[in-house]
């Protein structure tokens, strides 16, 4: 059987240097709760079992049923721009993410007009660590991390690259999956082959939590699952699902690995959840934990990146475990600027609130809540608009939502004229007119615009607009 860490990798988390997590003499305020905050990469909340779907995710399924299941969740269409909206709590007309591809040339920690969510949660006085994917950036404390394990080149790694060309730059640079590159607060963990990155970060995250057990701590998970990995019988130029390890019944890894997909790499994140929930038991934590599971667009089958409908927009979102009122299937609308004002208010912050985020704190406490009526995204030159009833998409296509909830009933009424969808679409026509258009002159990002627009992908989208609006 192969050992999950191997002796190198175990000596070098031992001798890594720590910062400062243990305060046993510390008190816990009252009435702050840890929040570990998991992020999946890119899977719809079509997809999974919880919300209907064909991929069966047990522990996510109890999660549900005991907390809350956000039915109308909205991420961005793109990675890049989700994580820009849950860590600054704005829209792209507010933090200048409006693609992959197109991001400020002053990133949102370095911007002072923002304060990063976890720099927020150290304010309001929580032990923060980071585990998994960045993304942006190469130093996680800017972020406002005490603690890190993620995945990023570093001097003496030896395994591969997924970049093309096998560049050590950004996320491409290393493998995500097995011999991963991963740096545990600022220093290099030698891996092999048999390491498997998701693996190595749970570990991290464990140690995390028991190692602040006594005081409030926010624990942030990028997985990288079940974002496909760089192929390399293709040279890493195209992308597929990583294999993932063989469990038995107990648990343990035999040393096989299962074929990648969208289930097995789902059904294997679902498991590191259900060791999460485990150590939280076994340390007395859960009942004062806040567990938030989303992921950051739709699925790579279609869903990612789409301008139709709502397919790229529309997550898993799930919130349980501590103060959390038992809720189930909910209908509030929520997007992801309103994770950073919800934690926020769970964490007991008394800043500034400089967010466009709504809090839905109060609904998963069980108090007085006052929902949204409407959320929004934007892409390109794109906009997404909805409400309970209905939902104008990328392309300018309206549809009426009442009385469905699967994206593919949506009734398209963008060239009806009856009275009623008249009147829905003009109301929305004067909402979209404070949801800013990109400014492409912005010096931000300017230059970013220009080589995107200079791009197949970087075409403004023809935006459909009815007759009786013309």
């Amino acid at each position: 059987m192969n050992k999950l860490i191997p002796l190198a990798l175990l000596t070098a988390m031992l001798l890594a240097p720590q910062a400062s997590l243990q305060a046993t003499d510390v008190p816990r305020p009252a009435g702050k709760p840890n929040i570990i905050f998991i992020l999946a990469d890119d899977v719809s909340a079509r997809d999974l079992s919880c919300y209907g779907g064909p991929v069966q995710m047990p522990v996510l399924d109890r999660l549900a049923r005991q907390g809350v299941q956000f039915n109308n969740a909205w991420s961005a269409p793109l990675c890049g721009p989700s994580r820009a909206m849950l860590h600054t709590g704005k829209y792209p007309h507010h933090q200048g993410y409006y693609e992959n591809a197109v991001s400020p040339s002053l990133a949102f920690y370095d911007d002072p007009r923002h304060l990063p969510l976890l720099r927020m949660a150290k304010t309001a006085g929580y032990v923060t660590g980071m585990f998994g994917k960045m993304h942006f950036g190469n130093d996680p404390r800017k972020y406002g991390a005490d603690v890190h394990c993620v995945l990023r080149y570093w001097k003496g790694f030896d395994g591969p690259s997924y970049a093309p060309s096998g560049g050590r730059e950004g996320m491409y640079g290393v493998s995500w999956y097995w011999h991963p590159g991963e740096i545990l607060n600022g220093v290099g963990l030698p891996t092999t082959a048999d390491d498997f990155g998701p693996d190595i970060e749970l570990q991290q995250l464990l140690k995390f939590i028991e190692a602040n057990k006594e005081r409030p701590f926010m624990a942030y998970w990028p997985s990288n699952l079940p974002h496909m990995e760089r192929n390399p019988k293709t040279g890493y130029r195209t992308f597929a699902y990583t294999a993932v390890p063989e469990l038995d019944a107990n648990g343990v890894r035999t040393g096989r690995k299962v074929a990648g997909s969208l289930a097995a790499t789902m059904g294997y994140l679902d498991f590191l959840i259900g060791r999460v929930q485990g150590r939280l038991q076994q340390l007395g934590l859960a009942e004062n934990t806040v567990v938030i599971f989303a992921a950051d667009n739709g699925t790579a089958n279609g869903d990612k990146g789409s301008y139709e409908r709502d397919y790229a927009l529309r997550v898993p979102f799930v919130v349980s475990g501590g103060p959390v009122k038992p809720r189930g299937p909910s209908a509030p609308l929520v997007d992801f600027t309103d994770i950073w004002p919800t934690v926020a208010e769970l964490a007991g912050y008394k800043g500034g609130l400089n967010t466009d985020g709504h809090s839905f704190a109060p609904y998963l406490l069980g108090q007085p809540f006052t929902p949204r009526t409407t959320i929004q995204m934007a892409m390109n030159n794109a906009r997404w608009l909805r409400d309970q009833d209905w939902l104008l998409d990328g392309r300018g296509h309206f549809f009426d939502l009442r009385g469905v909830t699967k994206q593919a009933d949506y009734k398209d009424v963008s060239e009806v004229s009856a009275s009623d969808v008249v009147a829905a679409r003009q109301r929305f026509e004067l909402l979209l007119k404070e949801l800013p258009l990109p400014d492409e002159n912005d010096p931000l990002t300017r230059s970013a615009w220009e080589k995107f627009r200079a791009t197949p992908k970087g075409k403004p989208v023809k935006i459909f607009k009815p007759e009786y609006l013309k």
